[in-house]
Order: structure tokens, then C-alpha cells, then sequence
């Protein structure tokens, strides 16, 4: 099977205008998003979908398909989905890595992709990680509850695989008695035994990672569907193919990369590349 990852890419953002231009260790940052799409081990090819020229000449520089698309198209699945119906590259699944993810490794992009090679019922896939209490309030960071799931199959030595229930930037699956601390700890903080507790409590919640698989033919559903209510209520594109009854496989991984919304999100992801070299 071909698997292509496609970056939406759109210049404009509330926060950070430009935000895939914004220099990190001498790179714009859709740079450093190519760079580790193309060095993952299962994409056959990069295509950024995009409304902007600077970026799509960055993009076309780094190796990948740049495709222009309308600065209108509601959300980042519709913008690819419009890019490669525009330019016509072949693909069996696309994974759709976001622009502002630059931290997210290589072998993530491909575990999303090796969910849904593995899994032939699912029509999407994702990925999510332990949530820290520190997010748990945070709307920023996107949570996820799922469900276990069992196929048939055997996936990589293991049947067992998870079901996305829901999506939100409300806290979710958390128990109301903890929930109630949190909220009411404010400035003072929880004492060690709440914080213990809590953070024991979010094995149910998960931090959501903004990665997506789809098989083509559920990427050609999706954008067929008119946008959801709770999808406009949250913000979240992928509550749109929830509403509609599509399957979402979930993996795990161990920690989640810093991504990039805010000022304070790019200094830190500055921070830790100039680390890394």
C-alpha cells in the first residue's frame, strides 16, 4: 500500500501569524515537519497542502509535493483532501501530520500509519499519550477517552487495540470528586496525597496527538460530510467523523512532543532543539 503524509499548512493563525515560517534552529518550522515526515519509515511521500507561497516554496525545497489551496477550506483534513484531489498523487493511506508539529518524531508518523496497514476494519487512526494533570484544564490540549477493542485479528504480536469514544478540551473521563479539586485548588495548588491521586485517576484520559491516518476512501467520506455540531462547538475536525460513526484506532505512545500554539510553546520548542544538536 502507498502512504503519503500530507502537512496542512495554512499561514494564517489568531496566536502566531505565520507560524510555519517561524524560525527554530535556523529552519522554518515546516521544515523540520517535512524533514521528519520524509524520514519516516512507511511514507512513501510528502505533499503540503497549503495558501501560502513563501511556504510552499520552503516545502517544495525540502522535497515535498506543494499544492496551493484556498485559505477559506474550514479544516487542515479538507485542505489535504482538496491538495491531492488538485494534483492527483495516488494513495491507499494518508497520514495528516500538523503543520505546527515540528518535535513529532518519525516512528510516530508511521505507527499511524502501521494501525490502519494492520487493522483493515478501521477507517482512521491516531495517537495519544498520559496526560499530565498540568493539561488537564488546559484547552489547548486536546483530551481523548477510549474504549478497548477487539477485532480478531492479531496486530503485531497483540489483539487488543483502543476505539476513540470522544475527543474534547474539557476534561473528560476523570473522576468528579478529583475533577472537583483540581478546580477548586487554584493557586495554592492540590497537597501530595490529591496530586497523587489525580494523577493515578487520568489513566482513563489521554493527551490527544494531532496526527491522523485515514484510508482514502474514509478521507473522501470525511470531507463529504457537512461540519458537526460538536465539531464547530470544540473546534475539533476529528468529533466530524465521530458524529458520522467512523471507526478511530488509537495508539499509544510514552510522552507526547511539544507542539507549537502559543509564544511560550516556540521558545520551548527553540529550547529543545538547541538542546538536541
Amino acid at each position: 500500500m502507498r502512504v503519503l503524509a500530507a502537512i496542512p499548512a495554512r499561514y494564517g493563525s489568531q496566536r502566531l501569524p505565520g507560524k510555519p515560517l517561524l524560525e527554530i534552529n535556523g529552519l522554518p518550522m515546516i521544515s523540520h515537519v517535512v524533514r521528519a515526515a520524509r524520514q519516516a519509515e512507511l511514507v512513501d511521500a510528502v505533499l503540503v497542502a497549503t495558501d501560502c507561497k513563501a511556504i510552499a516554496a520552503v516545502a517544495r525545497d525540502e522535497g515535498a509535493v506543494a499544492v496551493m489551496t484556498d485559505s477559506a477550506i474550514p479544516s487542515g483534513t479538507d485542505r489535504i483532501e482538496a491538495a491531492i484531489r488538485q494534483c492527483g498523487i495516488r494513495a491507499d493511506i494518508v497520514v495528516n501530520v500538523q503543520g505546527d508539529e515540528p518535535m513529532l518524531p518519525p516512528s510516530a508518523i508511521s505507527s499511524v500509519a502501521r494501525l490502519l496497514l494492520e487493522s483493515p476494519s478501521a477507517e482512521m487512526s491516531t495517537l495519544c499519550a498520559p496526560l499530565p494533570l498540568s493539561a488537564l484544564c488546559d484547552p489547548s490540549r486536546v483530551k481523548i477517552v477510549c474504549r478497548e477493542d477487539f477485532d480478531g485479528q492479531t496486530h503485531a504480536g497483540s489483539t487488543r487495540s483502543l476505539l476513540a469514544l470522544y475527543f474534547s478540551r474539557a476534561p473528560i473521563g476523570i473522576d468528579r470528586a478529583l475533577l472537583q479539586e483540581v478546580l477548586t485548588s487554584g493557586k495554592n495548588g492540590m497537597d501530595a496525597h490529591a496530586t497523587a491521586c489525580a494523577n493515578e485517576a487520568l489513566h482513563t484520559c489521554s493527551l490527544h496527538l494531532g496526527v491522523y491516518g485515514y484510508r482514502r476512501a474514509a478521507l473522501d467520506r470525511f470531507v463529504s460530510l457537512p461540519q458537526s455540531r460538536l465539531e464547530q462547538l470544540e473546534r475539533l475536525e476529528q468529533l466530524r467523523a465521530l458524529e458520522a460513526g467512523m471507526r478511530i484506532l488509537v495508539g499509544q505512545v510514552a510522552h507526547a512532543p511539544q507542539n507549537v500554539d502559543t509564544e511560550a510553546d516556540l521558545l520551548a520548542v527553540r529550547e529543545l532543539v538547541r538542546r538536541r544538536t
